[in-house]
């Protein structure tokens, strides 16, 4: 792999600003992009793209099976963690390739 593991959960923060939530709601590797940072020892990482993931998809409907609002708070203290964690990550691996105390 030629770059860290979080490249996937980074693309996936980035897609949500450009696309919005839309553009996660459909995607259909976020289980597979999961599985790949368990393997890679990134727990944390996987759980927060399955809460944005979750978050972007959740939309429920009345009982006449229109779509309700969307919860819109949900969604972006979701993608705020996962930035934030993102962010954080990819400081504490740069300051660890050089050799830089966190």
């Amino acid at each position: 792999m030629d770059q860290a593991p979080v490249h996937l959960l980074r693309r996936r923060v980035h897609q949500a600003v450009s696309g919005g939530r839309r553009m996660l709601a459909l995607d259909r590797d976020a289980a597979a992009d999961a599985r790949l940072l368990r393997r890679q020892g990134l727990a944390t990482a996987a759980d927060l793209l399955g809460t944005l993931h979750a978050a972007a998809a959740d939309r429920d409907r009345d009982t006449f099976g229109r779509l309700l609002p969307a919860d819109t708070a949900h969604f972006a203290r979701s993608w705020l963690a996962a930035a934030v964690y993102t962010e954080e990550l990819d400081r504490a691996l740069c300051a660890a390739a050089w050799g830089a105390a966190v």
